[in-house]
């Protein structure tokens, strides 16, 4: 399963969905990167981004108007959102590199800052560590904001991973299925489901499910089944298309929600505690990299991130 491929593909500007649609472009990321790149007297920067998904630091350095190449490498199939389309300029050159892990990259480029937001860390560090630092420049730096595990990101991703039913979801699915049969046996007319007993109650099954989520107080209600109950109401809407385009619809959504779990649980498995973050500063060293320090980010009091710095 390609859980990241599949998120990225829906055109999210960063790791965190509609919550940075337009980029790190505000935030505390924001703020982590615009003070990476005010601390640069260079004119022209090469930037490489590890893990950049849909180019996720790229709509800031636009809007910082930096000159010179931004290099964003993923192992997941990526590509440039509309959050970089609409600010792209001559200043920057651009290059993004998918279904290549960090550690398979190949570049003759020296470049004057890597960076990644929580990227990295999923990469096999033995291999990606020594190979990043041959590609930074003399003066160069490198940046890392990886999963901290005891961050409210961690701690949200081991509830949601609690929070996935999937048995009462493909009840749900199938009843989409029987409404999406009735209608192709209706010649694909919506307004011939009234004809059918089956659509009927297979609806009345979807309804009684979506109200059994949103008529709950917002504070019990369960994110990941109001984002379910969101994605089959949307078929409702897709009505009018073609069998073949609702089909595919139908069958995407369990694989989208399979997906997400997927990430979720990998954005567990590679958060770091105290004791963690200090064997990564020794891999660092070992792989050749100088003055590492690691400190947490902290944003309203409480740990969002390590911060990592080296040359």
């Amino acid at each position: 399963m390609d859980a990241w491929g599949n998120f990225w593909e829906k055109g999210h500007s960063t790791t965190f969905g509609e919550y940075y649609s337009d980029g790190y472009t505000k935030g505390y990321i924001a703020q982590w990167w615009i003070a990476i790149l005010n601390a640069k007297e260079a004119h022209k920067l090469n930037i490489l981004e590890v893990g950049c998904g849909n180019a996720s630091l790229l709509p800031c350095l636009l809007d910082q108007r930096i000159k010179g190449t931004y290099t964003g490498v993923d192992a997941a199939e990526v590509s440039l959102p509309d959050a970089v389309k609409k600010r792209a300029n001559a200043e920057l050159e651009i290059k993004l590199q998918g279904g290549t892990g960090i550690e398979k990259f190949e570049s003759q480029q020296q470049f004057d800052l890597i960076a990644s937001v929580y990227g990295l860390e999923y990469s096999p560090l033995d291999l990606s560590l020594p190979l990043l630092k041959s590609m930074l420049s003399a003066e160069g730096e490198a940046n890392f904001l990886m999963h901290h595990a005891g961050s409210v990101i961690t701690e949200m991703s081991v509830k949601a991973l609690g929070e996935f039913d999937f048995e009462l979801m493909e009840s749900v699915v199938s009843k989409l299925e029987e409404i999406d049969r009735e209608l192709n046996k209706l010649g694909g007319d919506p307004a011939e489901l009234v004809r059918s007993s089956i659509a009927h109650k297979a609806r009345d099954v979807v309804n009684d499910f979506v109200s059994s989520i949103m008529n709950l107080d917002q504070s019990e209600r369960n994110p990941i089944s109001v984002d379910f109950a969101k994605a089959v109401l949307t078929y409702f809407k897709k009505l009018r298309l073609s069998e073949v385009d609702r089909q595919a619809y139908i069958s995407g959504i369990l694989v989208d929600f399979h997906s997400s779990k997927e990430r979720f649980r990998q954005m567990v498995d590679v958060a770091r505690n105290e004791e963690e973050i200090k064997e990564f500063e020794q891999k660092l060293s070992l792989a050749g990299f100088n003055n590492v320090t690691a400190k947490e980010l902290l944003k309203d009091g409480a740990p969002v991130a390590w911060n990592i710095k080296a040359k």
